[in-house]
């Protein structure tokens, strides 16, 4: 085994939501791979108050009712259609004095059930004839949604309410309380619309007792940023997508044969993974891994790809690139590109080559990991193809993605969206050689945010088309403490200017020399456990300058598989959880990957202050 290198460049911190239970067994690419088994959606039942003030004309020049209509509509719209989404309304149907009566008012006018495309339309045909005429009957419909939900598997209550419960007894907070102490796995989060002071309090015990969020809404917008991310919660993490594969753990003499496309694989114990894949000496090869943490890991991890012909020791030829995490993140991501010259060029027998994925993230003992694990290939059929440009997508539509496959495609402008705290969504920009980008993302922080520790920060990062994390600054910091703060707070990162790869010289040490797909992600790493789940209004505006330049740079094509682009609303794509991409057989398979030049190694930069993460154990 050839030495362990330093790290190139700073790794700018980045904390994504820690997942559960992602990967199962994966099959080997030559084989016909079994789909991995998928952990169940949480079940979700909305429930919206319907009671008479909705009809209170105060929610930016138009009714709370059609405010809410407008939200809950696109919940309806986006929800994945795997997702078991319910809905329950309170004072829907009475419009009369009598208190039992009005304190009865509660419905399931929607079944826990999948979000297929005809339940979608039937849903939103009964959302649009809703009307507001009754009473308040929190506690009441709290329990009955509990039992709309069933007994089994993840559970969550999202509350929609203007006020305070007119029907207690029995008291909101007290039914909240009554549902956790019978150890059902069960969360209720809160939206307090143009809610007053006196029931706000209310309405916070109910999230808090039972571990879910609160968030206030003035108006349509915020109401709708605020549902979004509460579902989100529910649906969405950092969605591991990939064709499944099980790499060899001993060498390349028996890995699996890889084409280009995206794969599922997994980290056990402190073992490497090993793929064989096709490579003619005229084409180049790009090799990118990404960790996703469960459970966190050490400070100093480390994940290196690598490529080249087969034989004694690591296969690095043709490319070696690695990442080292200081121990923040749950993601670590590398990737690295072949060169035209003397070493890309030099063939494997057959022309089947060897790719490396070296685990120095965990250790004995420790949980399965997933990695994704993209291959791509360029040579002059797909720089003919030429490389697909997503539409960027604006305003509600621009909602940050949970990976890399599911990023947003954005252009430049200011994007607002909110985000729960521990969510870390992605977004993606085209940039060509020549430009300059400019990434400035906002979080205000409200004045009861929970105390932080020395760690809790907001975070942005920029990863580049290799899925490598870039400088974000001249300072290489891309995280602002939020200890003793609150308010607005703003990170920057860039200008930037957008090159290409020179064969003859050393990488980009900032990580700017690769044009094509740079992915942008937004957080408040390490939150407190106190203030995790938070809803936060934040905001991303992107500057793409200066002028593109027409280069001769290789254009890599990923397969069919392989997404290279968010999926559209409504598709399992928006799902959180680990699936296997449809297996099609694409025309490049038929080809043959490209030998190339080892990408240098350059000595670990300067690094920012960071706070450290430790391992959790398992």
């Amino acid at each position: 085994m050839y030495p362990r290198p330093r790290r190139r460049r700073a790794l700018a911190a980045v904390s994504v939501l820690l997942l559960g239970a992602l990967l199962s067994p994966m099959a080997t690419a030559s084989a016909s791979p079994a789909a991995p088994e998928t952990p169940e959606s949480a079940r979700i039942d909305l429930v919206l108050d319907l009671s008479g003030s909705m009809n209170e004309n105060d929610a930016g020049g138009e009714t709370r009712l059609a405010a809410a209509k407008q939200a809950v509509t696109r919940i309806i719209d986006t929800a994945p259609e795997e997702a078991p989404l319910g809905l329950r309304v309170y004072g829907a149907t009475y419009p009369g004095e009598d208190k039992k009566r009005g304190c009865a008012d509660t419905q399931q006018v929607l079944p826990v059930s999948p979000m297929d495309r005809p339940a979608r339309a039937a849903a939103k045909k009964r959302v649009a004839g809703f009307k507001a005429v009754g009473f308040t009957p929190i506690g009441v419909s709290l329990r009955a949604a509990a039992e709309d939900l069933g007994a089994k598997g993840e559970r969550r209550i999202i509350l929609v309410s203007d006020g305070d419960d007119t029907c207690a007894p029995p008291p909101p907070c007290e039914v909240a309380r009554e549902l956790k102490a019978q150890g059902i796995d069960l969360a209720v989060d809160v939206v307090g619309f143009r809610t007053p002071s006196s029931a706000r309090a209310q309405l916070k015990c109910i999230a808090k007792v039972t571990g879910g969020s609160y968030a206030d809404a003035d108006d349509a917008d915020s109401l709708t940023a605020d549902l979004g991310a509460l579902f989100r919660k529910a649906w969405r993490t950092y969605h591991a997508t990939g064709r499944p594969v099980a790499g060899s753990l001993t060498g390349c003499q028996d890995a699996p044969l890889v084409t280009p496309g995206q794969y599922l694989d997994r980290f056990t114990g402190g073992r490497d993974l090993y793929y064989r894949v096709k490579k003619r000496p005229d084409q180049l090869l790009q090799v990118s891994a990404t960790a996703v943490a469960e459970e966190g890991y050490g400070r100093g991890s480390l994940i290196t790809v690598a490529a080249g012909p087969p034989g004694d020791g690591e296969p690095r030829a043709w490319l070696r690139e690695f990442e080292q995490s200081m121990g923040w993140a749950n993601v670590i991501t590398t990737g690295g590109r072949s060169k035209p010259g003397s070493d890309n060029e030099k063939p494997a027998p057959g022309d089947v080559g060897c790719i490396m994925v070296e685990n120095d993230v965990t250790d004995s003992g420790d949980k399965p990991m997933p990695v994704e694990l993209l291959v791509g290939i360029a040579d002059r059929t797909t720089r003919a193809a030429g490389a697909p440009t997503p539409k960027p997508r604006t305003g509600a539509d621009a909602e940050g993605g949970f990976s890399f496959n599911s990023a947003t495609p954005i252009g430049p402008g200011t994007h607002r969206q909110s985000i729960a705290v521990g969510e870390a969504p992605f977004w993606r920009v085209e940039l060509k050689a020549g430009q300059k980008l400019t990434v400035r993302a906002g979080v205000d922080i409200p004045a009861d945010f929970p105390n932080t520790g020395g760690t809790t920060g907001w975070n942005l990062d920029v990863y580049n088309a290799q899925r490598e994390s870039t400088q974000c600054n001249e300072k290489n910091d891309s995280t602002e403490l939020l200890t003793g703060r609150r308010g607005h707070i703003e990170r920057v990162c860039g200008p930037w200017e957008i090159t290409e790869q020179d064969g003859a010289k050393s990488s980009d040490p900032k990580g700017y020399d690769v044009p094509g797909t740079y992915y942008i992600q937004a957080q408040i790493a390490e939150p407190d456990a106190g203030a995790k789940g938070l809803v936060v209004p934040i905001s991303l505006t992107v500057d793409i300058s200066g002028t593109p330049r027409s280069g001769n740079g290789p254009v890599f094509s990923f397969g069919d598989d392989a997404a290279q682009g968010p999926s559209r609303p409504g598709t399992n794509g928006n799902g959180g959880t680990t699936t296997a991409a449809k297996h099609e057989d694409s025309p490049l398979e038929k080809l043959a990957l490209p030998a190339g030049v080892g990408a240098g190694v350059l000595l670990l930069g300067g690094i920012a202050f960071y706070a450290l993460r430790r391992r959790t154990a398992a």
